[in-house]
């Protein structure tokens, strides 16, 4: 190699390692001594890309005359080429890459009119760390085009680029990524953002813990359609840039192992995400989530003392099922963040897109569309997207007014859509004949039909938003008093044929109780159905029984985790104490059954949290009445399964609240063991303990 680098001798007497002339580029831009070997030592063991493709430079300014013919052969060179397609360039050149309209035909929201801009200076390293800080970033021309995305002009200097990942667009495992790979520059690379895509499409059922993301609780569009190589489904930049940014925060992939370089990553996509989005958002917003990016990052304003949001074109694309999912998962992860309060902004805008696109009306979804028996797989697609976007909304209104004590935003009357498909068919949709589709209804489910996300969870979900508004309705200073017997005997029926179901649903998996539209009835020759069916089905069915037993405790008890739970009395109404404490009793046996079968507690990490907490929090209350009555053994066994949960579950899913809620239960479980009846001493470190805990509410996670 004409520039290998070469020794320098320090002399005989010294104890430090001989500098090297020339560094590697990841060495370099990491501030690490290099051993100059290709490849070098510290990458060889840490098994990274060693290149040596960063242009070497003098130091000092220019002189003028150069600096004169750079600038004229840059002008001329812009001149003669704007508008070309781009051709792969040798690494180390002085000039960035090209990419042209052409590189944007995949996606239809794309309309090509950018700019070219050439980025001045040396090339960009061609390394995952971003440049150091005696580097630049530039904007390539490729952000130009994507900026040119919605007629609306954004900044995005302030992200790092590179020119090294250009050759690896030619074998991107999946086109779909074709448009966002030139913004990904200096981000990640192409194989990495593949791999980024396959977690977020990661089978739940097969998957293991590190191969799945917890804020994905089910994609509401279809693996197969997007993934695709030939023709695959048109997606907005926004939303796939917004995937990558979510799933980076749990990816354990080699390029997120460094906490720093994690960080990176995750700041870089979020900023793109922030800025395409504003490009689409049609009701001009202009808020900041206080601490993730500050405001003048987001608003291109002229000035630093501008004070008004700058003007934003008229011009915005049309808002679609891209968008809704995009402030879903922007809402999830900010939920389980530190900034979790910041959630409700971007909940509300998915709330209200989702209204406003008319996705909980089945008459607006399938509007000027033919039959479904002359629809195409594309419309039919289409409009099942708009459905499961509407019920995962209402599914997490639900869990999020329970988990921040928040007020509903869509309530029952306003569902007129039809019940999302079960997951085996939606995952097989271009396989399976239309005819075979079982019939659905445009109403909440309240029984669990299988292992998916939305026929466990849905239902659940269903009637925890009837207890809620129970709840609120008898807090009415005018319509409180009246009798809720018959509304929570209501509930309790319902609470029971969906226990009811879960025998069904466990029925059902030996062939000969197979129902005409299970997956056991349809292509009986495949075996994938039925594994798909069987895998989870016991997990699924000792999840739900615990959710339910915590739904009727938040039935006949409260349903608040803010208050404090008082020893000398009982958590519940008076007549439903013996109904209560066995809830609770039986709350904890689930917990321990679903440590047996899921050891990790990994099956649904993001959204169980605040069920183990409920059912913690009423258990805890019978246990010290229990232990004052001397069954303090029984008392001391469920304290310490629940205590087991909760530190499983702080490392399965770590956040502030279950640190804190885990060291008051190891507290409050020791206090359990020992404590007898009448010990006046255990009773006020009793109420001590239950003071710390709600100071610390205010951590709570989702």
């Amino acid at each position: 190699m004409a520039n290998s680098p070469q020794i320098i001798d320090m002399g005989q007497g010294l104890d430090r390692p001989d500098r090297v002339q020339r560094a590697c580029d990841r060495c370099n831009n990491s501030r690490t001594r290099c051993s100059g070997e290709i490849p070098c030592r510290r990458c060889a063991k840490l098994n990274y890309p060693c290149q040596y493709q960063r242009a070497v430079k003098k130091r000092g300014p220019k002189p003028r005359a150069t600096q004169r013919k750079s600038h004229s052969k840059t002008h001329s060179s812009d001149t003669s080429t704007k508008g070309q397609s781009y051709i792969a360039r040798p690494s180390g050149a002085g000039d960035s890459p090209r990419c042209s309209k052409a590189s944007f035909s995949s996606s239809s929201d794309w309309d090509g009119n950018g700019t070219d801009t050439q980025s001045h200076g040396s090339t960009p390293d061609t390394s995952f760390t971003s440049e150091g800080p005696d580097r630049p970033m530039h904007s390539t021309e490729c952000e130009a085009t994507i900026l040119s995305y919605g007629t609306l002009s954004l900044d995005l200097s302030s992200l790092p680029t590179g020119s090294g990942f250009f050759n690896d667009t030619l074998t991107c495992r999946y086109p779909c990524l074709n448009p966002v790979l030139p913004v990904l520059q200096g981000i990640v690379s192409p194989e990495d953002a593949c791999s980024l895509l396959d977690i977020f499409f990661a089978d739940p059922d097969t998957a293991g813990l590190d191969a799945r993301c917890p804020y994905i609780l089910t994609p509401v569009i279809r693996k197969k359609s997007l993934l695709r190589e030939k023709a695959p489904r048109l997606v907005s930049p926004a939303l796939l840039v917004t995937i990558l940014w979510c799933v980076s925060h749990t990816a354990n992939l080699d390029i997120l192992q460094d906490t720093t370089t994690r960080s990176r990553v995750i700041q870089s996509l979020y900023s793109l995400s922030m800025k395409l989005l504003r490009a689409r958002d049609s009701d001009k917003w202009h808020r900041t989530t206080n601490g993730w990016v500050a405001e003048s990052d987001l608003l291109p304003c002229t000035t630093p003392t501008e004070t008004d949001c700058c003007p934003v074109s008229e011009n915005n694309p049309e808002q679609n099922v891209d968008d809704v999912i995009s402030y879903i998962l922007i809402a999830c992860v900010i939920s389980g963040s530190e900034f979790k309060h910041e959630y409700i902004q971007w909940w509300n805008k998915a709330v209200h897109l989702v209204k406003r696109l008319g996705f909980n009306s089945e008459a607006r979804i399938a509007q000027d569309t033919p039959s479904s028996q002359q629809m195409s797989l594309a419309s039919r697609e289409q409009h099942e997207e708009c459905r499961r976007a509407f019920w995962l909304v209402y599914t997490l209104d639900r869990h999020f007014a329970l988990s921040f004590d928040e007020p509903l935003h869509i309530q029952d009357s306003e569902c007129q859509v039809l019940y999302p498909l079960p997951e085996w068919i939606w995952t097989d949709l271009d396989s399976i004949p239309l005819e075979d589709i079982p019939p659905r209804v445009c109403e909440p489910p309240t029984r669990i039909s299988g292992t998916g996300f939305f026929d466990y969870f849905l239902p659940l979900m269903v009637m925890l938003g009837d207890i809620l508004e129970l709840r609120s309705r008898s807090q009415h200073p005018r319509l409180g008093s009246l009798n809720e017997t018959y509304l929570i005997g209501t509930i309790q029926t319902m609470l029971s044929d969906c226990e009811y179901s879960l025998e069904v649903l466990r029925a059902v998996r030996t062939p000969q109780f197979a129902f005409p539209t299970s997956p056991l009835s349809l292509n009986g020759t495949d075996e994938k159905p039925i594994c798909l069916a069987w895998i989870n089905t016991d997990v699924v069915i000792a999840y739900s029984r615990y959710i339910l037993r915590v739904l009727h405790m938040l039935l006949y008890g409260e349903n608040n985790t803010t208050s404090v739970p008082d020893a000398s009395s009982t958590c519940a109404l008076p007549p439903e104490i013996f109904t209560t404490t066995a809830n609770c009793i039986t709350a904890a046996e689930s917990i321990a059954h679903i440590l047996e079968l899921d050891s990790n507690l990994s099956f649904m990490p993001f959204i169980f949290g605040i069920y183990l907490s409920h059912g913690s929090l009423n258990f805890l209350s019978v246990a010290d009445q229990m232990s004052r009555v001397g069954a303090s053994d029984l008392a001391g066994q469920g304290c310490g399964t629940i205590l087991r949960a909760h530190e499983v579950a702080t490392r399965t899913f770590n956040s502030s609240f279950q640190k804190n809620f885990t060291r008051i239960v190891r507290q409050y479980a020791c206090m359990v063991g020992g404590m007898g009846a009448g010990d006046m001493q255990g009773h006020n470190k009793y109420n001590d303990v239950w003071g710390v805990k709600s100071e610390c509410y205010d951590n709570i996670y989702c």
